[in-house]
């Protein structure tokens, strides 16, 4: 099938290009240019985006959850009701993401979800985001605090070939003990360790970068707080280049001001865009939900336990995009990268996702006004289309 959206800005992300055309076939960017360098076949469905803008498809790294629905709780009806949920607003690559829980359920869970993945090679579903459960109990944020493990090989083994290959992330707080000899090993098999849910000092993370860490997970939240005397997880974060870090751009989790200081100090190379949404993204206001078997529900848009502890998320990438321009001075082009290649990098998948090129996967996002996700095309497949 050859496809072509012609008329529209197209974001790369690295330069727009104001008035261009995409050509799609096989599943990939065949054509890209401007509208009279792009020659589009007779045989092509050409749609026409005059006024709106095409960018890669957004990659979120941590989703736990939407519309009722958890990673951690679900079923395949479940999975599939959230990758809908994401592709209606431009995710065309995500994590799914599980929370700790009692030994037996988590690898039952395990085993559920990489059974998904890998009998749904079409899915926007590509891997699995371990939050947890080796976590700072002093730092749990929205988790159960009884759910959380004390780190051993053994138990990584298990989680490990329960998810028959497809752990991608894991957060995980290094000063606990046995942590350093489960990031070695996760590092060996090319696991991204990312730390998080943590209390540990500037000379704890050091040790963590030498053994494999190399991410930080949804920056400021879940950690101490920036001092001038005792550093720790917020510096090493911002002052360490081997470290990229996660940003919930909602404006509530990190404040548009120190959005902006983000984007200063790690550059926009540094910082990757994600939702970190749970079960209530995508409901209404007052209703109430179970996350990590915690009651929670959105009050003032936010998803908040009882005690007003913010518990993840309800964000979309196209929101945080949006976020990172209009309130923290990003260039749409920086911004877009933090959705989407730098996601891909983050999960090597850059050399065919993240960037419009030719040869590159046609995952798409066709934005229209504020934002609003009108298109999105995965593999070279309309997968949703605003009505």
């Amino acid at each position: 099938m050859k496809l072509a959206l012609k008329g529209g800005k197209i974001i790369t992300p690295f330069r727009i290009i104001k008035t261009g055309s995409v050509l799609i076939e096989d599943g990939h960017i065949a054509e890209l240019g401007e509208i009279s360098d792009v020659t589009i076949p007779r045989d092509a469905r050409v749609i026409d985006i005059s006024g709106k803008a095409v960018c890669p498809g957004f990659v979120d790294l941590l989703i736990h959850g939407a519309l009722g629905r958890d990673f951690s709780e679900g079923n395949v009806e479940d999975f599939e009701v959230i990758g809908q949920r994401f592709l209606q607003n431009g995710s065309t690559t995500l994590m799914a993401s599980l929370y700790a829980k009692p030994e037996t359920q988590m690898l039952k869970n395990i085993r559920t979800l990489s059974d998904y993945i890998l009998t749904h090679p079409h899915s926007n579903i590509r891997g699995i985001h371990l939050e947890g459960p080796y976590l700072n109990k002093a730092f749990k944020g929205a988790m159960n605090e009884s759910w959380l493990w004390t780190p051993s090989l053994q138990s990584w083994q298990k989680m490990w070939d329960a998810s028959q290959g497809l752990v991608k992330l894991m957060t995980i707080a290094p000063e606990l003990p046995g942590a350093l000899e489960v990031i070695r090993d996760a590092a060996k098999k090319g696991v991204v360790i990312s730390i998080g849910h943590s209390m540990a000092t500037y000379r704890e993370i050091e040790l963590a970068i030498d053994n494999g860490a190399a991410h930080i997970t949804h920056m400021f939240n879940a950690m101490k707080p920036l001092h001038h005397r005792e550093p720790g997880v917020a510096l090493a974060a911002l002052l360490r280049d081997e470290l990229k870090i996660e940003l919930i751009a909602d404006t509530y989790h990190v404040h548009p001001a120190m959005m902006e200081f983000l984007l200063k100090v790690k550059k926009p190379n540094g910082i990757i865009l994600i939702t970190d949404s749970i079960t209530p993204g995508g409901m209404h206001e007052g209703e109430e939900f179970e996350f990590a078997d915690q009651k929670v529900r959105i009050k003032g848009g936010k998803a908040v336990l009882d005690d007003g502890t913010i518990a993840g998320s309800t964000l979309t990438l196209n929101k945080a995009v949006k976020n990172m321009v209009e309130t923290a001075g990003a260039r749409i082009t920086e911004a877009v990268r933090m959705a989407s290649l730098n996601g891909a990098k983050v999960l090597n998948m850059d050399r065919k996702k993240g960037i419009l090129s030719v040869g590159r996967d046609a995952d798409l996002v066709v934005l229209g006004d504020d934002y609003v996700v009108d298109m999105t095309i995965m593999s070279g497949k309309i997968v949703y289309r605003r009505q």
